[in-house]
């Protein structure tokens, strides 16, 4: 049996350290232990637990893809290496499935069994516990730091930071010269109006002002300085928009800062930007043919107009993918007119998901009824222990020991009733609300609104999709059943479990899309 092992560590420290060689020994201990092949080993070092930032990770679901590697299992120290977001460990976990590929936790017992997919549940929960608690407690930081007037990040150009990396930064940021001293002259050449902002570049060029790589300072990089209130003694909270007075060294006065915001404002000619355009709707969803990294927009200046491009700016692509957005729409669409149903598909589909929606009802319910009667069992069992107690039938270690199986008992069967049962008239009703558009999914992509494009693009191909090989591109729960219903002779195989709830919820979500309800956000 072949498998593979993943590890992954979130920070450069962990990354000096030997974690990561830990967790490969004891990833190869356990195949040795079990007639394990390792035939790949794939290292994330320093990465976030976000899906799309992990190189490595993309790479092994490329790789397990593949029939011709034969990988059965995919090995990892614990759950948590994984993922760090319960939504993210199922959808993975489910992708691999899909290649017949199991996923193996060498020190945490996730068996097949009802208690191992239970303990996978609680786990993969208190992984994304840990990490919304680390990102509450270090927002909370970072929003002190910004009331007691400290600048949390790293210190603007101009200004150096007193605290050693790694420390707790608990001082102001001083002023670094020359740097200092040339930007405040470039701030006064500015206020006066003798001078634009390019005028204002080329001087402080001239000077030797230069950026903490060595290089001359950009426009974009003037523009972020000539916009900041921090040069002015200000700290602005990007979560409020609050200001609080900086404990740091003001660079200029308020009254030039609000100068040069007004001659800026005056002189500004130029359109702004936008993350989502009506000409990029694919932008961070279509990937890179080559590197398969997500792509942004941008226009190329013809001979007589501009013309809109994707394009891969990945620094590891070595050949870096540049496509027209006619090419890349075109291929989008193609997958839209492969999977589009007709009426009669929509009826099928339609029934069976009433079909399977029942069946969960009656599954719930009942399961409900018997957690009821083995939540009441244990309670009279925790009774019948303290009265043991008081008669002094057992000892007191017998009675914490005793108490203690108790009470996990409880919690576990109060955490199997954890999804509630969904109403079959509900999920029915929605598809036959949709079905116009689902006719017509080229269409429906095409019309709605710009905002929505992008939330109906993951609902779809949830992992975006690499250009030239639309075909091979993960489909989401909802559009894998619409292919599979208009298959003839198609057999749906009913979504159990999480799969299930998580079909209902997408099916709920682009029901919303559709209907055009901007609150509904689409699951991670």
């Amino acid at each position: 049996m072949n498998g593979v092992i993943y590890c992954r560590v979130s920070s450069k420290e962990q990354v000096a350290g030997t974690s990561l060689e830990s967790q490969e020994i004891s990833c190869r201990e356990y195949a040795a232990r079990n007639q394990i092949n390792i035939t790949k080993v794939f290292v994330e070092r320093g990465e976030s637990a976000k899906f799309a930032d992990r190189t490595q990770l993309l790479g092994l679901m490329e790789f397990c893809r593949h029939r011709e590697n034969r990988v059965a299992v995919l090995l990892v120290w614990k759950v948590d290496r994984l993922a760090r977001n319960v939504g993210d460990h199922f959808h993975l976990k489910t992708s691999l499935l899909k290649h017949e590929v199991r996923v193996i936790s060498v020190t945490e017992p996730i068996d097949a069994n009802p208690e191992g997919k239970l303990l996978e549940t609680i786990l993969a929960g208190f992984a994304q516990f840990d990490n919304d608690l680390r990102a509450a407690r270090t927002l909370q930081g970072m929003r002190r730091k910004i009331r007691e007037g400290i600048f949390p990040w790293k210190a603007p150009l101009g200004y150096r930071t007193m605290t050693q990396p790694g420390s707790k930064k608990i001082q102001p940021d001083r002023p670094e010269q020359p740097a200092f001293g040339l930007l405040q002259r470039g701030w006064n050449e500015f206020a006066s109006g003798a001078y634009n902002k390019a005028g204002v570049l080329r001087l402080m060029t001239h000077w030797g002002l230069r950026t903490r790589s060595g290089e001359p300072i950009s426009k974009q990089t003037l523009d972020n300085i000539f916009s900041d209130p921090f040069y002015a003694g200000v700290i602005r909270d990007p979560w409020s928009g609050e200001e609080f007075m900086g404990r740091h060294l003001a660079m200029v006065s308020r009254a030039t800062y609000a100068k040069v915001q007004e001659i800026i404002s005056h002189r500004n000619r130029s359109i702004a930007h936008h993350s989502v355009r009506e000409e990029f709707p694919l932008r961070v969803f279509a990937r890179c043919g080559r590197c398969e990294h997500y792509m942004t927009g941008s226009f190329s200046r013809g001979r007589s107009k501009y013309y809109p491009y994707y394009r891969c700016f990945s620094k590891n692509c070595l050949n870096p993918g540049n496509y027209t957005t006619a090419i890349v729409h075109a291929e989008f669409v193609s997958f839209l007119d492969s999977v589009n149903p007709d009426r009669p598909t929509i009826k099928h589909l339609r029934d069976f998901v009433a079909k399977v929606a029942a069946r969960h009802t009656e599954t719930s319910r009942a399961l409900g009824e018997r957690r009821e009667i083995d939540i009441k069992r244990v309670e009279e069992q925790q009774r019948q222990l303290i009265r043991m107690r008081m008669e002094q039938l057992i000892t007191d270690s017998e009675f914490l020991t005793q108490r203690s199986v108790l009470t996990n008992r409880l919690l576990e069967v109060g955490a199997g009733g954890s999804h509630n049962a969904v109403d079959p008239e509900v999920v029915v009703g929605e598809i036959d609300e949709m079905c116009d558009q689902l006719t017509n999914l080229t269409a429906t992509w095409q019309t709605i609104p710009l905002e929505f494009k992008q939330r109906f693009q993951r609902l779809a191909l949830p992992l975006g999709f690499a250009v030239g090989r639309v075909g091979t591109a993960q489909t989401g729960r909802f559009f894998s059943l619409i292919r599979s219903a208009g298959t003839p002779e198609s057999s749906s195989v009913a979504p159990e479990g999480q799969s299930w709830h998580q079909l209902t919820e997408e099916i709920k979500i682009l029901g919303a899309l559709l209907r055009k309800e901007p609150n509904r956000e689409v699951a991670a």
